[in-house]
């Protein structure tokens, strides 16, 4: 697995997830996910997925020789679908994509590659962390975008208690971060597509993981949104609306003089597509 790099931009410094082979922080668990494939002596696996993971896994089950049926919302992201058909055709479109690859795995004795489940994805995680300890020693906060939470909670096992760890949710999308923020206004929909999940087996210990650390979670509206994706791409660097959204959870931090420290990190969890 290659290192990815901690950029500074100003006074904080970028995880730059979104350079990982195929664009996405997913590869950190889709390595160790495949690898105990392997170990199992299985051929098949199966995904549902908003894009990210899918392509993700497509990649490494290529690269490994493993059969990979992808289920997913009629509601994905047409640019990662294509990405996706290019280069499989074992995709089924469903209402349900959760539910059914949990069914097609049952009935076809395959893998299945559910983060939010699987304690080898939290391996794959623990890693980002890890290089983060490395990169920046000092570090003394770090803001994640939340969707399932398990990033999130693989980067905590991996990180002292003292850095403060940020759990950064749309305002269409925030079962972790209401918890913690109410300054905000409920909107229908996201210009992030990467991050809705209806049901978080992890959301206890996601929470425990957040109070543990001293930190919070915050809830960030698309106008916000939107206006660090423009800051960020005046700078060269375009990144995905998931990491835009953690960035600008960081500024509403800032205004409401959290204490952050000298130190934040923002993870950009994937490229732009």
């Amino acid at each position: 697995m290659t290192t990815t790099p901690l950029v500074k931009l100003d006074e904080i410094y970028l995880k730059r997830e979104d350079l990982n082979i195929t664009g996405s922080a997913k590869d950190r668990a889709l390595i160790k996910q495949i690898q105990n494939i392997k170990k199992e002596g299985l051929k098949n696996a199966v995904i549902s997925s908003t894009g990210n993971a899918a392509i993700s896994a497509l990649y490494f089950c290529q690269q490994n020789k493993i059969k990979l049926t992808i289920f997913v919302s009629p509601k994905i992201n047409p640019t990662k679908l294509k990405l996706i058909k290019n280069k499989s055709s074992e995709i089924i479109q469903s209402d349900q994509p959760i539910s059914d690859a949990f069914k097609f795995s049952k009935k076809n004795g395959a893998y299945f590659l559910r983060q939010s489940t699987d304690p080898q994805a939290l391996l794959g995680y623990q890693s980002i962390g890890q290089e983060i300890l490395e990169q920046l020693p000092n570090i003394t906060s770090i803001f994640i975008p939340v969707g399932s939470g398990t990033t999130l909670l693989g980067i905590s096992q991996s990180l002292p208690k003292t850095i403060k760890i940020f759990a950064v949710q749309p305002a269409n999308y925030y079962p972790v971060a209401q918890i913690f923020d109410t300054n905000f206004k409920p909107e229908t929909e996201s210009i992030t597509d990467a991050l809705g999940v209806k049901f978080l087996p992890l959301k206890s210990k996601i929470i425990n993981s957040i109070n543990s650390s001293n930190g919070s979670g915050l809830v960030i509206q698309n106008s916000e949104i939107q206006e660090v994706s423009e800051y960020l791409a005046k700078n060269n660097i375009i990144t995905s609306n998931e990491g835009a959204l953690a960035l600008a959870g960081f500024y509403k931090a800032t205004r409401n003089k959290f204490n952050i420290g000298k130190y934040p990190v923002i993870l950009l969890t994937g490229a732009k597509r």
